[in-house]
């Protein structure tokens, strides 16, 4: 297999930091480089991940992570209205989950009726596919993945 030849460019969807840190220290271990631009969950984040508004000339992320470590009525507006929408962008978007909003997602309350039909893995096992994998095909199966819906990922 061979390994990312460039830099991964990658938006995050999140309140705080400390997901930033945690997903860059994740990148950085397996030797991926790239950029991480944080958008707090809100109208710039739609905007962001649909090139809409001051956005519009701003290019799209090879991913979007969301954290969904917790949930709350902003963060759910915002979700279902990039990844759960029947017009959402074609990035892939990867949930960054906590035990208590897997629970939420499995039981239908977050994604109104939306199936996620996928267990979710670790953060430190989707980095290692990213870093070890082919990058066309990588991508390529996301978009797959994502045609049904959110990818699922468990954050540490």
């Amino acid at each position: 297999m061979t390994q990312l030849d460039e830099d991964i460019n990658l938006m995050l969807i999140a309140d705080n930091s400390g997901c930033a840190t945690t997903l860059r220290n994740a990148l950085e271990s397996s030797g991926i480089n790239g950029t991480i631009r944080r958008v707090a969950p809100g109208g710039r984040a739609v905007a962001c991940a649909r090139q809409t508004g001051t956005f519009s000339k701003t290019a799209l992320p090879d991913l979007i992570f969301f954290d969904l470590a917790q949930s709350d009525e902003k963060t759910s507006s915002v979700l279902n209205e990039i990844a759960f929408c029947e017009d959402r962008p074609d990035v892939p978007v990867v949930l960054l989950t906590s035990d208590e909003t897997q629970e939420l997602l499995d039981a239908g309350d977050i994604g109104d009726d939306k199936a996620i039909m996928f267990s979710p893995t670790s953060l430190k096992s989707f980095v290692s596919k990213l870093k070890n994998g082919h990058r066309d095909k990588f991508f390529g199966a996301l978009r797959t993945l994502y045609s049904y819906g959110p990818i699922l990922v468990s954050i540490p």
